[in-house]
């Protein structure tokens, strides 16, 4: 009986052994991946499905977006797709799919961001403006989180102390961050904020010192720079001269002066190209500053003038149609195709804001949006050349 006990007891040693030698080891840099939920309803090559994901490839995958609902808490704003539990169709089961593959990769963190652009701002300004209503917000988001099986919340507020926000939204923001850190925190959620790359925007909307203070880590969206009226650089890594552009460097020397750990602040980088169309009799070429008529037409998946995901951009240039450049002084890519003016990423440019990013101690990058990312390989050899970039920078792949 003894022998049987002592063998019994060697198993169950022998399996917690296991266990702990298969914990997650912490990764020196995160690949922050969003997901737009939207992309379900592409068309043709466009339609992303949750099973294209490939989860070895991100340290957190995102998944935009939630709304605040009536009650001032967390809510779908798409339940057809999030939450649809009577849907024959298994892809429209958003939450219940991209949780689901943390069994393919036990490490990988998915989260859930709130807000983003066409949510606006006053509502949450509203809800961040009360301890009460902060309080009744990180409850609901607790167990909203628990309840799907998300590991932490993002949160995009574009932006506080604008778009009809009141200036007492920065205090309140911090207030809210705090009430949301003390709610998560012996759950063992992760908190983090998406927040804009203009210098003017961050000045105006955080109090990054105390942001730091309480946050997992932060998603800088070091794009959106480009001009409306000439053709500029979008995602510039350094100031473009001829357009006299923000850039990303800019934003990350900005922040630092906060005081705020570097390792704290992940590199934003669009997986989609701005496009312009040429003022009538501009002859279109490799350079910044054109005179534009507006913006570009829009592509056959993503359907959305002045901007196309890299997904469509690539084919186009993979037919030779058009004349593309790399723009080294920024670190981003243009081309142009007749009245159509584009500035981008890929692979290459990722590479050089990857290794930008270990150079100065950031926490890695993060990758808006991966549906849009070439994630079929029809233009490569591989499947998801942006993100694998980073991950070979990073030492995660060869």
């Amino acid at each position: 009986m003894q022998s049987i006990l002592f063998l019994i007891s060697l198993v169950i040693l022998h399996k917690i052994l296991i266990v702990e030698s298969q914990a997650c080891k912490q990764k020196p840099y995160n690949v922050v991946c969003y997901l737009a939920s939207w992309s379900v309803y592409r068309e043709g090559r466009g339609s992303f499905n949750v099973s294209y994901v490939i989860p070895t490839y991100c340290t957190h995958l995102v998944y935009t977006f939630a709304g605040l609902g009536l009650n001032g808490g967390l809510d779908s704003l798409d339940h057809y797709n999030d939450i649809n539990v009577n849907s024959l169709h298994r892809q429209l089961e958003g939450y219940e799919r991209i949780v689901g593959l943390k069994e393919e990769n036990p490490c990988l963190k998915v989260m859930l961001a709130v807000g983003g652009w066409n949510e606006g701002s006053e509502k949450y300004s509203l809800m961040a403006e009360t301890e009460e209503s902060r309080m009744d917000f990180a409850d609901h988001a607790l167990k909203y989180l628990a309840h799907f099986g998300f590991d932490g919340l993002d949160l995009d507020w574009e932006y506080p102390t604008m778009r009809g926000g009141i200036p007492e939204d920065k205090e309140n923001f911090i207030l809210l961050l705090k009430t949301l850190r003390d709610k998560f925190q012996r759950r063992k959620k992760l908190l983090s904020v998406a927040i804009g790359g203009s210098p003017g925007i961050i000045q105006a909307a955080y109090d990054l010192t105390a942001m730091c203070e309480v946050l997992d880590f932060i998603n800088l969206m070091a794009y959106d720079y480009g001009l409306k009226n000439i053709a500029s650089v979008d995602a510039p890594l350094y100031p473009e001269p001829t357009t006299k552009s923000e850039s990303a460097d800019g934003a990350i020397a900005f922040i630092r002066q906060s005081g705020c750990p570097m390792s704290k602040i992940n590199l934003g980088i669009p997986t989609r190209a701005k496009t312009y169309t040429l003022r009538t009799g501009v002859k279109g070429d490799l350079r910044t500053g054109i005179a534009v008529q507006g913006p570009g037409r829009a592509g056959p998946y993503t359907k959305n003038a002045g901007t196309l995901g890299y997904n469509e951009l690539c084919e186009m240039v993979k037919e030779g149609k058009w004349d593309t450049k790399l723009l080294n002084n920024v670190k981003v890519k243009v081309g142009f195709h007749g009245d159509q003016w584009v500035t981008y990423d890929d692979g290459e440019t990722t590479t050089a804001k990857a290794m930008y990013a270990k150079e100065k101690g950031l926490g890695g990058v993060m990758f808006w949006t991966i549906d849009t990312d070439d994630y079929h390989g029809d233009c490569h050899n591989e499947a998801y050349p942006m993100v694998r970039a980073a991950n070979r920078v990073f030492g995660y792949i060869r």
